[in-house]
């Protein structure tokens, strides 16, 4: 790296040292590596040289952390071959996700998984526990409490502000601070100003940790096998980027933000689009859109920004490109986009007043190359959910073999008609994955679900009644609804996802725990009934507030204010999932599924495949 970098840079050599700490400037203190790079400061605009990759003559694209001789993480070859999925669903989904990995790390099993995939609120949860170095991982998911110790008292202590995660969720008052950023843009609008949405998500969920830089920062992994990170802070500097965030998968997983393309003129609508510490992009062609989009990945640093001039011909692998930065493209953008649920569901952009008034309400633009023909364009990027709402295609296109998806969903499991139809959403993406979603006769702009289902499936279409039934079962006996299954996974070109092998998953699925309640204190389970059977449904009245446990647990994900109680209740119930579940969740930590499983009982990892690239 050290040659290519020198050469763009104009005579800069490779630096010695280690990356900058999360929120700390390169070159701002004599601890921090100093490099020789000069900077026009005239230059609103420098170009920076980023690597991309392409996919190769086969339609087959890479994966950097795995494959790649400079970004290769050789930590994640000792990881247990997991990935842990938490889907998209506002505050419900961030705090059942701060549960599930409390109750992941009480087990042990966290730390050793490969992957964290999350979307929409979810993004909030992982952006935060992957980069905050303020605390401890013992400190910054609290401890779980086992039902009988879930008293009022306790579930209140949601921890010290700055140090967990559970305090920030119980602090955030996202809708008052996008209101506040919305009016500030109409006084005093400033471009280079990182948009509302994303300036309210960071600053209730990231800004705690120290990671609320939206406009000058960028993001990187440490332990990469050329020492990436080093680089990235160099060019950082010259990008306009200068405050470096970032993640050691060496003791975390490596961290994937699910978001998607939106093109409101298209009749797919939504695209999938990966965002990673070390890359990101549309891992999949898509070469009759307009734009174009995919099939590659780009430099994160590189992420919203314009080719300075197209590259010789490119036949596959890697290139070296100069970009122009246009914008923000920091961890507080990451989240914002993949939680930017009203834009996905308002499809603005149909018209050039809608494209402005998606910009003029916070969401996200940004500037995008494709590695087909390489042309520039300004894409909208909206919340995760509109590809892949349970944060699983990451995993499918890695052959990840075991794969936990914790869905975060707000509609409980009764009857198989309740499981499936409108207004299910939940549901609706499960279904869409085993090829069996009914469609919506109400929505007249929807794709027709035969449509529809030949496009997302990706289980065999028997799956999806056969894990209603098992869900149903454990519920009547008791039990958390979870369970775990393999499948033969079917070939996908549309989303990138290689077929022909097979996947161990663990079903996670939100829902009331009767026998968990009934071992709750006295004064909780007493909140708990007079809540729910109060005449006064607070919740109807404010839809934005979830003040009383009258929902419990399933909030509306419109509700974007949690007391401290509820922040407790929800995530102990949800820890309680998995830690009662333990001998499941341990066995996700083997070899996954029987293809990978060697003579003797060794299991051994299904090797990843590159995504396949055209559709």
């Amino acid at each position: 790296m050290g040659n290519w970098l020198s050469s763009w840079l104009g005579g800069g050599r490779k630096p010695e040292g280690s990356a900058p700490s999360n929120s700390q400037k390169p070159g701002t203190t004599g601890a921090q590596p100093q490099y020789s790079i000069k900077v026009d400061a005239g230059a609103q605009r420098p170009d920076v040289p980023v690597k991309t990759w392409v996919a190769g003559p086969d339609g087959r694209l890479g994966f950097p952390e795995l494959d790649d001789p400079e970004f290769r993480i050789p930590a994640l070859d000792d990881k247990a071959p997991l990935a842990i999925c938490i889907s998209g669903g506002g505050f419900r989904a961030t705090t059942l996700g701060l549960g599930w990995l409390r109750g992941l790390h009480h087990l042990g099993v966290l730390e050793r998984a490969k992957y964290l995939m999350v979307c929409s609120g979810a993004s909030w949860l992982g952006a935060a526990v992957c980069f905050q170095k303020k605390s401890s991982l013992e400190e910054f998911l609290g401890p779980y409490l086992p039902p009988e110790e879930c008293n009022l008292k306790a579930l209140a202590k949601v921890g010290a502000r700055g140090r967990t995660y559970a305090s920030a969720v119980a602090d955030a008052v996202p809708l008052h601070d996008y209101v506040k950023h919305q009016i500030k843009g109409l006084v005093k609008p400033k471009d280079d100003e990182a948009r509302s949405w994303t300036a309210a998500m960071t600053a209730s969920f990231l800004r705690p940790f120290g990671l609320g830089d939206t406009d000058t920062s960028t993001v990187t992994a440490t332990g990469t096998q050329g020492d990436v990170h080093l680089s990235v802070a160099a060019r950082a500097q010259v990008a306009g980027r200068r405050t470096v965030y970032t993640t050691d998968p060496a003791e975390l997983p490596f961290p994937i933000v699910v978001q998607a393309v939106m093109l409101p003129k298209d009749r797919l609508t939504y695209y999938p689009f990966e965002w990673t510490p070390l890359y990101g992009g549309c891992p999949v062609a898509y070469d009759k859109t307009e734009p174009k989009l995919g099939a590659g990945w780009v430099e994160t640093l590189g992420l919203n920004a314009a080719l300075a001039a197209k590259p010789e011909r490119v036949v596959g692998g890697t290139t070296h490109v100069r970009v122009r930065p246009m914008g923000p493209a920091s961890l507080g953008e990451a989240i914002g986009i993949s939680s930017a649920y009203s834009s996905y569901v308002w499809k603005l952009g149909k018209t050039d007043k809608g494209l402005q008034a998606h910009k003029r309400l916070g969401f996200h633009t940004a500037e995008y190359f494709n590695q087909q023909d390489w042309s520039n364009a300004q894409l909208e990027l909206v919340d995760g959910g509109g590809t892949d709402y349970n944060s699983i295609l990451p995993a499918l296109r890695r052959k990840v073999p075991n794969i936990m998806i914790l869905t975060a969903t707000a509609t409980d499991v009764k009857t198989f008609d309740q499981f499936l139809p409108e207004p299910n959403l939940d549901h609706q993406f499960i279904a869409q994955l085993f090829g069996c979603w009914p469609g919506n006769p109400n929505d007249k702009e929807a794709l027709p679900a035969a449509e529809l289902n030949a496009r997302m499936q990706i289980f065999p279409k028997s799956g999806f009644k056969e894990l209603f039934d098992a869900l149903r079962a454990k519920l009547a006996a008791g039990e958390p609804p979870v369970h775990v299954t393999e499948y033969e996974v079917k070939e996908n070109a549309a989303l990138g996802i290689p077929g022909g092998w097979r996947v161990r998953v663990m079903w996670v699925i939100n829902d009331a725990q009767p026998a968990w309640e009934a071992a709750l204190p006295q004064d909780t389970r007493a909140k708990l009934e007079r809540d729910r059977t109060s005449k006064l449904k607070i919740e109807k009245l404010n839809p934005f507030d979830a003040v009383s446990f009258n929902e419990f647990p399933m909030y509306s994900a419109m509700a974007l204010n949690y007391p401290p109680e509820l922040v407790g209740l929800m995530s102990n119930h949800a820890a309680h999932m998995l830690v009662r579940c333990r001998e499941a969740v341990e066995s996700m930590l083997g070899g996954g599924s029987k293809e990978g499983r060697a003579e003797g009982g060794v299991v051994k990892e299904v090797a990843p495949a590159g995504v396949m690239v055209h559709a």
